[in-house]
């Protein structure tokens, strides 16, 4: 069965801090694309933070950020599809995250919700281009359903929250790691591969026809669901577990490679 859809994870699956998305990256793409298969994008970042990132790429199709709790358009801003926390999860994510002594973030669109601006978050905005509001207080904001929460701390404590929440939440919350430091907190039906099922609903593409490349934690849902799940090799073991095989890193140009040799076989399109 050919590959229809094609989903890309960003950081550190098609581009790295030191390694910008590669000429030959960009030029397999377009080929994939040019062979009749959609080439989206699946990510944590927010959705303009998406697009800037990709937008080399001259991406047609809706892509999913804020770790698939949104699909949209890339050119016109279209919002196809969201899922942002109900006022009510929300309240009970805060609830259980009082006493976190780290930072927690409210992500509405473009803008970010703190209770106090501190030191690592004051910096935040201006590294990711977004506007930080000082609230005081996070439950004020509940009413306006983010679409996602952010708990940031060190490594093995966001862990150990990580285990905490999914324990005391189930799948009444969708619970995920991105960045080592980073818990998120959305609404259940919030995942990557959930976006990527609304987005192949509205394509007539199924989960089989599927092909997904990520390295983190936040893919292995992802990695599990589609047809199949490459996992690019540098990235965390739970991921390499969760994929049906592994690429080279993105210093290798890992998915240009796998997707390559797809095309080659005639598996796209």
């Amino acid at each position: 069965m050919a590959f229809k859809l094609v989903a890309l994870d960003i950081d550190g699956t098609i581009r790295g801090p030191e390694h910008p998305i590669s000429e030959r990256t960009r030029r397999t793409l377009l080929a994939v694309r040019e062979a009749g298969a959609v080439v989206t994008i699946a990510t944590g970042r927010s959705f303009r933070s998406a697009v800037q990132a990709t937008k080399e790429l001259d991406l047609d199709s809706p892509i999913a950020s804020f770790q698939g709790a949104h699909l949209a358009d890339p050119r016109t801003g279209e919002v196809l599809w969201h899922v942002p926390l109900t006022s009510d999860q929300t309240l009970r994510a805060l609830d259980r995250l009082q006493g976190w002594d780290g930072n927690v973030m409210a992500f509405i669109g473009d803008d970010v919700y703190v209770s106090e601006l501190t030191e690592w978050s004051a910096p935040y905005g201006d590294r990711q281009e977004v506007r930080m509001h000082e609230v005081g207080n996070l439950e004020s904001i509940a009413d306006m359903r983010p679409t996602r929460l952010v708990a940031v701390g060190e490594h093995s404590r966001i862990e150990d929250l990580e285990s905490d929440l999914i324990s005391h939440f189930g799948d009444t919350l969708h619970v995920t790691r991105s960045l080592p430091y980073f818990c998120e907190i959305l609404h259940p039906d919030g995942g990557k591969h959930r976006a990527l099922a609304a987005l192949g609903d509205r394509l007539g593409i199924t989960r089989e026809q599927t092909l997904v490349f990520g390295n983190g934690y936040n893919d292995v849902h992802m990695l599990e669901w589609a047809g199949m799940g490459v996992a690019v090799s540098g990235g965390v073991p739970e991921a390499a577990n969760a994929a049906d095989r592994m690429s080279p890193s993105v210093e290798e140009e890992g998915p240009a490679h796998v997707l390559d040799e797809l095309l080659a076989e005639g598996l796209i399109g």
